[in-house]
């Protein structure tokens, strides 16, 4: 699987990428539904340089992003809004990567609670809820239980 990091997208493969941001399918499971500029995005790319936070598009199925903390790190996933079925495939990469490339013990993620399609797929690759605050779930997966 061909991944690479936004810092070394093309401004083609950045704008892109914020297209399938700003889709309203994505974006109404963001953090942040406002719509980003493109000025604000490519702002934001140049942030990642020296930071703690990954972010990579993988082939053309969408992006994985993790913060990356001493223990653990935070997922964040989203789709290229006009595949169908690659969550999957895209939750799969992220695992791999964070377990394997990054050597965590500990993937966190949130979820609104009534994204029930991710949380299903989430379940499925043996994520558990660890907590409840507002409409997030948090959701968190060892190394030790992850059965590749």
């Amino acid at each position: 699987m061909k991944y690479i990091k936004f810092q070394d997208l093309s401004l083609e493969e950045k704008k892109e990428v914020l297209k399938w941001r700003n889709h309203p399918e994505i974006r109404k499971w963001m953090y942040n539904k406002n719509e980003i500029s493109l000025e604000e995005h490519l702002k934001f790319i140049d942030t990642l340089e020296n930071s703690n936070k990954i972010y990579l598009k993988v082939d053309d199925l969408g992006v994985v992003n993790f913060i990356i903390f001493k223990d653990y790190v935070d997922l964040g996933i989203h789709k290229n809004p006009v595949k169908k079925s690659v969550g999957n495939i895209l939750l799969k990469f992220a695992i791999d990567y964070a377990f394997d490339y990054l050597n965590t013990k500990k993937i966190i993620l949130y979820v609104f609670e009534n994204n029930e399609k991710a949380i299903s797929l989430y379940k499925k690759f043996g994520f558990k809820e660890t907590d409840r605050k507002d409409n997030l779930i948090k959701m968190e997966l060892i190394n030790a239980d992850w059965k590749n």
